[in-house]
């Protein structure tokens, strides 16, 4: 993922919150991209869907951060930004365009940024739903 530029969808997205509680062979059978990441960024969760569509085996994915390590094109204001300040708040529910420019296609997608509150703060996560 190289660079971003912003898709001219957006708009809401109806999202089932049963998702937060699937183990990984549930989210694999997702039909759209999901990526669970801790407060720092750190990839948690990478289902099937989303790895067929990026071409990154998620055993690459798993343990790294996804703004710098991943998807650097992601660090800029309407996605990073937006995540530090649903983590700072503890409350996030975005939905925006966003490009991903793979050396295998240009994909246009829509974004959805969650966040899930955790008994322990340094427990919460924050859910990346890929659609498109």
């Amino acid at each position: 993922m190289q660079s971003q530029e912003e898709s001219a969808s957006g708009g809401e997205f109806e999202f089932d919150i049963g998702v937060f509680n699937l183990d990984e062979r549930g989210l694999d059978a997702q039909p759209f991209g999901i990526i669970r990441l801790n407060r720092e960024g750190t990839v948690l969760s990478y289902n099937l869907y989303e790895e067929r569509q990026a071409r990154r085996k998620r055993e690459d994915v798993v343990g790294k951060n996804f703004f710098t390590d991943i998807a650097p094109c992601s660090r800029v204001k309407k996605f990073y930004g937006r995540f530090l300040v649903g983590v700072e708040q503890r409350e996030l529910n975005a939905t925006f365009g966003f490009v991903f420019h793979f050396p295998h296609k240009t994909r246009h997608v829509d974004v959805s940024l969650f966040y899930k509150a955790a008994a322990r703060q340094e427990s919460d996560t924050v859910w990346v739903i890929i659609r498109g």
